[in-house]
């Protein structure tokens, strides 16, 4: 891969994250900052840089309720019907 298809990709990523970190902070009442960053530390965040788990390819709010998931804000039966 060139230099410019992976700066390509850490750009996408980072618009994701920003997608997610929102919806986690319209679900918990967080800033999105403090979303962002907590966020940043969780495995859900690991999992979503690490192309081998296949996280990546899920969409941002799917992503945002496996972190949800993560931490306890949220369960199983509810994922389906967070708006």
């Amino acid at each position: 891969m060139d230099y410019n298809n992976k700066q390509l990709k850490d750009i996408l990523r980072w618009g994701r994250m920003g997608i997610i970190a929102c919806r986690i902070a319209k679900v918990t009442g967080m800033t999105p900052l403090e979303a962002l960053k907590d966020f940043f530390r969780s495995q859900t965040c690991a999992n979503f840089h690490d192309r081998n788990t296949g996280l990546d390819m899920y969409s941002e709010y799917y992503i945002a309720d496996e972190f949800l998931l993560e931490r306890g804000y949220i369960t199983n039966t509810q994922t389906g019907g967070i708006e």
